[in-house]
């Protein structure tokens, strides 16, 4: 408990890599920080960064044989299969800090939760794309609008009328482009939802990881 309560006060403080302040280096528990890089899968280049900031800092080397006890039990909670999971569904970067027996659960756990997110997101962009194409639409039509009250006025002279024409000509030929856009957007955005609730249900009924039941139930 006192590695874990030291962690997180080193990350409520500003310890991430690199950005130990002097008054850290000078009296860092170099387990607990060990302890919170490998908690966060973090590369093993990040006790560089520390032994960089506190020599520039305050002078201070490392104790690295506290930091890599803190951070192998670190790495004991990281390197869970759930966790794996849930790194991999939020898009997290796996960077290969995991060894042993476990590191094969963890990272199929981890790719498991990868396609999740890249399902999700393939869902975010299609539904973005769609949305961009209809307010295009409105926006296009309301050019238009404008553009016929101002053909029709009688304050409008004749020689402006001709450009006005030509716009709404113009504006005509890029809403039906527009128009024409909307099918295969709506097409690739249902295939993508369907893969999704496909990818799920699968999760659902075969993923074997503690986690995977509580990312589902997310719906669009």
């Amino acid at each position: 408990m006192r590695i874990i309560a030291s962690a997180l006060l080193l990350i409520l403080v500003g310890g991430c890599a690199g950005g130990l302040s002097k008054e850290e280096c000078l009296y860092a528990d170099w387990r607990a920080i060990g302890y919170e890089d490998g908690a966060r899968g973090a590369p093993t280049s990040a006790v560089s960064s520390h032994r960089q900031a506190c020599a520039k800092k305050a002078g201070v080397t490392p104790d690295m044989s506290a930091y890599l006890a803190g951070r192998d039990a670190g790495l004991r909670e990281y390197c869970q299969p759930s966790n794996g999971f849930a790194v991999g569904s939020r898009g997290g970067h796996y960077y290969g800090v995991c060894n042993g027996p476990e590191e094969g659960a963890f990272t199929a756990a981890y790719q498991q939760g990868n396609q999740l997110y890249a399902l999700e997101s393939d869902v975010a962009r299609t539904s973005a794309a769609l949305d961009e194409a209809h307010a295009r639409y409105e926006n296009i039509e309301h050019r238009i609008s404008h553009a016929e009250v101002a053909l029709v006025s009688p304050e409008t002279p004749h020689a402006e009328r001709l450009d006005i024409l030509a716009d709404i000509k113009n504006m005509q030929e890029e809403k039906r482009r527009i128009e024409h856009s909307f099918r295969p957007l709506r097409v690739e955005h249902e295939r993508a939802l369907e893969e999704l609730a496909d990818y799920r249900a699968f999760l659902v009924t075969e993923g074997p990881y503690p986690g995977a039941m509580d990312v589902t139930r997310a719906s669009y």
